[in-house]
């Protein structure tokens, strides 16, 4: 499925993966519905897309780290899905006898991970867990204060 992102102001750009006509639409009125539509393109072939209302583009991932639950002070294996510049999601690596995440709604996390970028960049963030469902989970990052390394990364 194709993502299409919308920019602040509700206005998104279709790119046909058939014929790569472009054009520019209002997706705002899809911003309380489901954001997964069908666009009919002018050369006859239907696109299935999701609009995404996301404030910063966010990039899937495949990287290893581990994460600290302040609440209990227990440190996990994770692995991370997909990373913005200001939140992620990750699914802990499960041990012996686990079937749920440790986390729940509004834990607090420190996460660590190394990027896979040339320069492995070491980057160490505090989140709020946002959402969790099964061994995953979604958090936003406490402080917004820009990351170069992580910003140069989500841009390449």
């Amino acid at each position: 499925m194709e993502k299409i992102f919308v920019d602040k102001h509700g206005n998104a750009l279709f790119r046909c993966p058939h014929c790569n006509f472009e054009r520019h639409f209002d997706a705002s009125s899809y911003k309380e519905k489901d954001s997964r539509v069908k666009i009919k393109c002018r050369c006859g072939e239907s696109v299935p897309v999701l609009i995404e209302f996301r404030e910063f583009y966010r990039k899937a991932v495949t990287l290893d780290g581990h994460c600290m639950l302040q609440r209990t002070r227990e440190t996990f294996n994770i692995k991370l899905h997909d990373i913005s510049l200001n939140g992620m999601s990750f699914s802990v690596v499960p041990v012996p006898g686990m079937s749920n995440s440790p986390f729940l709604q509004g834990d607090v996390v420190a996460v660590v991970f190394r990027l896979d970028n040339r320069s492995a960049d070491l980057i160490q963030k505090k989140g709020v867990v946002r959402n969790v469902s099964g061994l995953r989970a979604g958090i936003r990052f406490s402080h917004q204060e820009y990351d170069k390394e992580l910003g140069y990364y989500l841009m390449r």
